[in-house]
């Protein structure tokens, strides 16, 4: 793959300072999709029947139909970054739940309609780069039966992906899927992804219980996995559904110390992780305390339930020498405007450079950028309104605020309540 390279002058004269690779590559997550979705049905009866105002690409009531996340995924090719002018990006990165959450109507055979349906989209997407872009998937915990169930031991629903995804991340990772549902692969000789399972540790998961320290080995693994990217001079990014977090809807918060256990002597090579699941554009750091940590990246989603316009993520990053993320722009679809339109059409929500004056994606500089957001009202609710891909969603002051602020900078529950105190 041919990466971009900047040329800096100086005085006048060609002088090469030093020579930046900039490549890209693209997260997706929460896709949802609504198998039943009809056009013009009761939107108050979940966009499946009756006669209503549904519209072609959805509604701010319900879950997306199979247009909008197709329509997502090909966008991605015609959003070549300017720094990279006719390149492919490094890889496309999605972060689970395939599945609509439907009371009532969540079955076995419902999800592995969802699971076929998924996977021929990232067929479709591998077509569109000709083959030559990998796609990373992870599990959700809407991709499980019954629904947030999955066991640290293996099970029909990680045999069952595994066997789909194989053509995506090879028979190794597929093999390891198997057993638990995480897997590792190279990216390139220098970038190892580490795609975990963190449905294991999420609240409402009944297969699973604080008694287990270590469902699936994946904590031992994913320290050891670390270990031997340490020695082997790699960096790594990590990625997962659920992020880590010990709160309710989230992780178990005992797991979250044993996380941050695994992971606290190598941040230095972690440049990154990569999250879904709560369907807003965020961010977190990631570690033990803001200096020996990374930081965490959450995608919004393409699901349109709870007044969310669809959005995707493009990240730049320096790959020259360590990895380091520049910084990433969210395209996103105006629901009201590509319904009465009637043609999908995606523009840019904001770049995290050019609209919030982050020189790049560091612990450092997202530390500073929340200082500032702490005394900028205006820019906070940029921000804010940009959590939810633009859409029509109430303000956010005072407290809760101040659980944003500390939430992004606190993972570890304790240091969070403390901010949350002071």
């Amino acid at each position: 793959m041919v990466s971009c390279k900047v040329i800096f002058i100086v005085f006048g004269l060609l002088s090469v300072l030093s020579v930046a690779k900039i490549d890209y590559f693209w997260h997706i997550t929460d896709t949802h999709v609504q198998s039943d979705y009809k056009v013009g049905s009761n939107t108050k009866k979940g966009c499946y029947e009756g006669t209503g105002n549904a519209g072609k690409f959805g509604d701010y009531g319900c879950r997306p139909p199979y247009i909008v996340e197709w329509s997502g995924m090909a966008e991605m090719p015609t959003r070549i970054p300017d720094e990279c002018p006719n390149t492919d990006p490094l890889f496309v990165l999605w972060t689970g739940d395939s599945v609509a959450k439907r009371d009532g109507r969540y079955s076995k055979e419902a999800i592995e309609y969802n699971f076929k349906n998924i996977t021929e989209a990232f067929t479709k997407l591998h077509s569109l780069y000709q083959g030559k872009v990998p796609i990373y998937p992870i599990i959700g915990n809407h991709d499980a039966y019954p629904q947030h169930q999955l066991p640290g031991h293996e099970y029909w629903v990680y045999s069952e992906l595994a066997d789909l995804w194989e053509p995506f991340i090879g028979k190794d990772a597929a093999d390891s899927f198997k057993k638990s549902g995480y897997y590792t692969v190279n990216v390139n000789k220098k970038l190892r992804l580490i795609a975990l399972n963190t449905v294991l540790y999420y609240t409402p998961n009944n297969m699973t219980s604080t008694s287990d320290k270590d469902p699936g080995g994946q904590i031992a693994w994913l320290e050891k996995t670390l270990k031997a990217a340490k020695n082997a001079d790699e960096v790594v990014f990590i990625a997962g559904h659920i992020p880590i977090r010990g709160s309710s809807g989230s992780f178990r918060k005992e797991y979250v110390d044993y996380f941050l256990n695994a992971m606290k002597n190598y941040q230095s090579i972690i440049k990154g992780s990569f999250w879904g699941h709560h369907h807003v554009d965020t961010f977190q750091l990631v570690g033990d305390s803001t200096t020996n940590a990374h930081v965490g990246h959450l995608g919004g989603s393409i699901s349109t339930q709870n007044d969310r316009n669809p959005t995707i993520r493009r990240y730049l990053l320096d790959t020259s020498k360590d990895y380091k993320l520049l910084s990433w722009r969210t395209f996103y679809m105006d629901l009201p405007e590509v319904n009465k339109a009637g043609k999908p059409k995606w523009g840019t929500l904001f770049d995290s450079k050019k609209d919030y004056g982050l020189e790049d994606l560091t612990p450092s500089s997202i530390v500073s950028f929340m200082k500032k957001l702490e005394n900028d009202d205006k820019l906070f609710e940029t921000v804010w309104k940009h959590r939810y891909g633009g859409g029509p969603i109430s303000e956010c002051k005072g407290s809760c605020k101040k659980d944003f602020i500390c939430s992004v900078l606190h993972t570890d529950h304790k240091e969070y309540e403390k901010c949350i105190k002071k």
